[in-house]
């Protein structure tokens, strides 16, 4: 029967991944003990004995593993067995912690049809969060493997309750009230999947749906009836988490420079990925990227560019210019700390992503252009004499060149922009790019109400309108309008090769910036590789993110430990 189902909470071992249950019997088998020995001993005393205080954080496991030795001794004494002399507290639980501890990739560990739940609910509007009886490691390389593994946790689930960290463990009624009440939802809203009954029984007292999970492809069936969606794991599903939200993200500002603060995200720990959007966009462009290289094993920074979102900057129009934009960045990097870094870049996010690794190789370990091609340089003549002899699809460029018009133009109806803008490739709108200022307008004669690209949802799309009503659009607009002050700069690196590891990825359907204008780069760059995205437009990481992220997250891993071939293509 479908019911109203709000959230789904999801036990960890046995329902997200394998029962340590199994481990804990192999372990007991190797050692020849009785079958029944160990779990007497992890549930004689219950609720005081020394597993229930590791799970609800009262012993680290330093603590609980001389505790535990001491309780299955005196067991073993009561029963008139001998403890085998290698019989190890630590070893046991080493045994049985394979999964958040010996392997950081979630996808290859957990089961894939529940992964595939989570991430489909989650897509569907229904919060879920794991809910586990856990405990704190305080031994490495366990406590920084474990913290890893449920930060990933964390962006495929959107939340991870823990018994250690909040003192309860299950079944107490009071830990699933808890996250309830975290997700806010009630208990009739709920459905709760777990493999061991007493903790299924607690929950449903409170009127929680259950699900007994035996076999996890079993388990989704059964939230699929109760839910009404399809929740299985199926071919080329690609199990990159879901996109993150703004306001579940660590928001930092950094004073670039005697005018300008950026606010950036920070995610993650490893090798630094700097993620620099386009027009109109901000840091939230790279939404679905965040997670995806966070879990990854990569630190993300991800900027509101100069003039966007809630980055605060001079508005002088000649301070937008590539030179400037590009200080921007390296001063972040100073500011936070970085000496390198890889950057990816979308739109005009990938023009000054190409700027850095031409003028400041030795600050970055590699380069991605997203959409946007490494164009050559000509010393003798500015781009902008080119376009405005012949602007084609380029005009609209030149009409955002006179200050005022555009501005005024986007800032007139956000929404409308921002959902006029944000096009799929099998969008029905044909507004040309082509032949804006004879039109008028970017927008004169498209539809007064109109959707954005199917890759928007309105709560998105409602985050970009309010971003937008803070920062307005003449700074973004001032990018166009410094042609010439960057050619002046970048004029004086016609000559040079890009040395660092690159790679560009073109979208089939991007009708300003195509793929053929990407001819050529590997005279231009030393390491070129490529990804080509079909049925993609121009948004291209939210339209086409699955995709975007295994090829980006491949190529960042081929140049971190130099297996990378020369011009191969992914």
């Amino acid at each position: 029967m479908i019911k109203n189902i709000k959230a789904v909470l999801f036990d960890l071992g046995g329902v997200v991944l394998p029962q340590p249950q199994k481990a804990i019997a192999a372990y007991g088998r190797n050692l020849g003990l009785p079958p029944s020995f160990l779990p007497k001993v992890f549930t004689s005393g219950v609720p005081n004995n020394s597993f229930c205080k590791l799970e609800t954080g009262v012993y680290t496991t330093t603590e609980f593993y001389k505790m535990f030795e001491k309780e299955a001794n005196q067991i073993a004494l009561d029963i008139g067995l001998t403890l085998p002399v290698e019989f190890s507290a630590e070893k046991l639980f080493h045994s049985f912690q394979s999964a958040e501890n010996q392997n950081s990739d979630i996808v290859k560990m957990a089961y894939l049809d529940v992964i595939s739940a989570a991430v489909k609910l989650q897509k569907n509007g229904i919060k879920t969060c794991i809910l586990t009886n856990n405990w704190i490691s305080d031994k490495e390389p366990e406590k920084g493997r474990a913290e890893h593994f449920m930060l990933q946790l964390k962006f495929y689930f959107g939340e991870v309750v823990q018994s250690s960290h909040i003192n309860l463990r299950k079944p107490d009624p009071l830990i699933y009230l808890h996250a309830c009440n975290k997700l806010g939802v009630q208990p009739l809203e709920t459905a709760f999947l777990d493999d061991i009954g007493l903790n299924l029984k607690a929950a449903q007292k409170l009127g929680i749906s259950c699900i007994k999970v035996v076999e996890p492809m079993q388990a989704v069936k059964d939230l699929e009836k109760l839910t009404g969606l399809s929740l299985c794991h199926t071919a080329g599903d690609c199990l990159f988490p879901p996109p993150c939200k703004p306001n579940n993200m660590s928001h930092c500002y950094a004073k670039v420079s005697a005018d300008t603060t950026l606010h950036y995200i920070d995610a993650g720990e490893g090798p630094v990925v700097i993620l620099l959007h386009g027009f109109p966009d901000t840091w939230y462009g790279w939404r679905h990227q965040i997670p995806a290289l966070v879990c990854a094993g990569y630190r993300v920074i991800v900027p509101d560019q100069r003039g966007y979102g809630d980055s605060i900057s001079s508005t002088n129009m000649d301070d937008y210019n590539h030179k400037q934009l590009c200080s921007d960045i390296l001063n972040l990097m100073d500011v936070i700390g970085v000496a390198q870094a890889t950057v990816v870049g979308h739109d005009w996010g990938g023009s000054i992503a190409w700027a850095l690794a031409l003028v400041y190789p030795n600050r970055f370990n590699g380069v991605c252009g997203v959409n946007t091609p490494f164009y050559p340089i000509n010393p003798k003549q500015s781009p902008l004499v080119s376009m405005q002899k012949n602007p084609g699809v380029f005009d609209y460029q030149l009409y955002f060149m006179e200050p005022g018009n555009a501005d005024r133009e986007f800032e007139s109806d956000i929404k409308r922009s921002i959902s006029i803008m944000f096009q799929a490739f099998d969008s029905k709108l044909t507004l040309k790019a082509s032949d804006v200022r004879k039109r008028g307008g970017m927008f004169v004669g498209a539809p007064p109400n109109i959707k954005p690209g199917r890759f928007l949802t309105d709560e998105e799309l409602n985050y970009y309108v309010q971003q937008f009503e803070k920062s307005g659009f003449t700074g973004p607009l001032n990018w166009y309008r410094n042609y010439e002050l960057t050619w002046n700069w970048l004029r004086h690196f016609a000559g040079r090769k890009i040395s660092i590891p690159a790679l560009m990825v073109t979208a089939s359907h991007d009708v300003i910036l195509k793929p053929r204008y990407t001819e050529g780069m590997e005279n231009r760059i030393h390491k070129l590789d490529r990804l080509h995205i079909k049925n993609c437009s121009h948004w291209t990481g939210q339209e086409c993110p699955d995709q975007l992220n295994d090829g980006l997250i491949k190529w960042l891993k081929s140049i971190h430990t130099n297996e990378s071939a020369p011009n191969s293509r992914l």
